[in-house]
This record gives structure tokens, C-alpha cells and sequence, in this order.
């Protein structure tokens, strides 16, 4: 009898104590058992070499980009990384002038930003005790779109990793500060 009473005292408003507590727990839209869905582990890795920035989520490959990366003289740094700032619609200013572009998906650096990597003096973020990033005090190299889509697949930078702005804004979309990026050549 009190199965076919609880859905109508839950729906009524009558408090759930008169119903036998197994009974409540077996509701269908009792969402207390409801198992939390795992967040994947995301890991960008980098080829210098092949130009390519591969994104896997539980080691399983989802998506993978054309980009163009560091110079011979001022190279994509080595290593392992980790996304330590995310902007949307970044203005970028010129390291040589005053000058500041407003975001533009053909703009210097698109309209999305993802730094892995800094220096701030002489101390970098892959030093042991890493320095506390602090933007405008350091320099920063990271993944973002690019106006220059004829760099795209060449060693073309001053280290950043340029993209086509479209992929730059779904690599953002798959990644999140924390996340780990491996550049190898």
C-alpha cells in the first residue's frame, strides 16, 4: 500500500517521513544515487616536428591541429607544461611599441589564449619552485589564433604556438588551467 501511496504523498507535499525510507530512496527521480561523471584527463602533446598539437582525454586521441611553432633562434620551449592562464578575446600588445590590436579572429593573436609557459626574469615555469606568474611582469608563450594563416605548419614564431583562430577557440574549449601540455620535437 505504501508503494502506491508514495509517489502520491511526494507529489501532494506530505512529508517524506511517513514514507518508508527504502521506499523513498527507490524513487526513479531521486537523484541522491545518481553516480558524478568522471571529468577526463585531457593532455596536449606538441610536435614541434610535425607542427601538430594533439589533444587526448584518458589517453584516447579526439582532436588534432595544424599550428606553427618557435623559430630555430627563439624555439617552442621543451617539456612538460601546464596551462596556467586562459583568456577569451585577448587584446594583444606589441612587445616593440606601445601598441595594442583588439581581438580579432585574424587578428596578432586571435581571439583566444592559452599560456603554458613564462619567464619572469631569469626564473622560468619549469624551474623546481616555479615564480608566481604576474601578467605584464613576465613573458608568456602559449596557444592562440593567429592572422598569419600562411605560418601555419612552419617554424614562424617567437615561441607561441599559432593556430588557425577556429581551432584555437575549440582547443579552448577542450582544455582548462591545470591541464597538462607536453611539447617534444
Amino acid at each position: 500500500m505504501k508503494t502506491l501511496l508514495a509517489p502520491l504523498a511526494l507529489l501532494l507535499g506530505l512529508p517524506a517521513l511517513a514514507l518508508a525510507p527504502a521506499l523513498v530512496r527507490a524513487m526513479p527521480w531521486d537523484d541522491t544515487e545518481v553516480a558524478k561523471k568522471k571529468e577526463p584527463i585531457t593532455l596536449l602533446e606538441l610536435s614541434r616536428q610535425a607542427k601538430k598539437v594533439k589533444v587526448y582525454q584518458d589517453g584516447k586521441l579526439i582532436a588534432s591541429y595544424p599550428v606553427a611553432v618557435g623559430r630555430p633562434d627563439s624555439p617552442t620551449p621543451l617539456g612538460e607544461h601546464t596551462v596556467h592562464r586562459m583568456m577569451k578575446d585577448p587584446v594583444w600588445s606589441s612587445p616593440w611599441s606601445a601598441r595594442k590590436v583588439k581581438p580579432s579572429p585574424l587578428g596578432p593573436i586571435g581571439t583566444r589564449w592559452i599560456g603554458f609557459w613564462y619567464t619572469c626574469g631569469q626564473r622560468t615555469s619549469l624551474d623546481p619552485n616555479p615564480p608566481q606568474f604576474r601578467p605584464g611582469a613576465c613573458n608568456e608563450i602559449g596557444f592562440h589564433g593567429t592572422g598569419r594563416l600562411k605560418s601555419i605548419g612552419k617554424a614562424a614564431s617567437s615561441g607561441c604556438v599559432r593556430m588557425f583562430d577556429r581551432d584555437a577557440v575549440a582547443l579552448y574549449d577542450l582544455v582548462k588551467e591545470g591541464t597538462r601540455v607536453r611539447v617534444i620535437d
